[in-house]
């Protein structure tokens, strides 16, 4: 499983590192002041989407082979209806 964290969306909320200590951690962003998450270790397919589905802000994403995993793409805008 392939992650990857989307630093314009972390706010540093903390909930990965709490689902997953030791795998993810709080660090000082590129301003200096703000904290992101970052992958510290590895982990189980199942703790990663744990890690993923608690951070508020979805900036964890997790895709395979097959494509993205977490979070789920939207659902499709209903079709129009036909016009006679």
């Amino acid at each position: 499983m392939r992650l990857s964290i989307d630093w314009d969306l972390c706010v540093g909320s903390g909930a990965c590192v709490a689902r997953a200590p030791g795998v993810f951690e709080l660090v000082l962003g590129e301003d200096g002041l703000t904290q992101r998450a970052v992958l510290r270790g590895s982990a189980e397919d199942g703790l990663l989407r744990d890690a993923a589905e608690a951070c508020p802000t979805l900036a964890i994403q997790l895709a395979d082979e097959s494509g993205p995993i977490y979070p789920p793409a939207p659902p499709a805008p209903p079709a129009s209806p036909a016009i006679p």
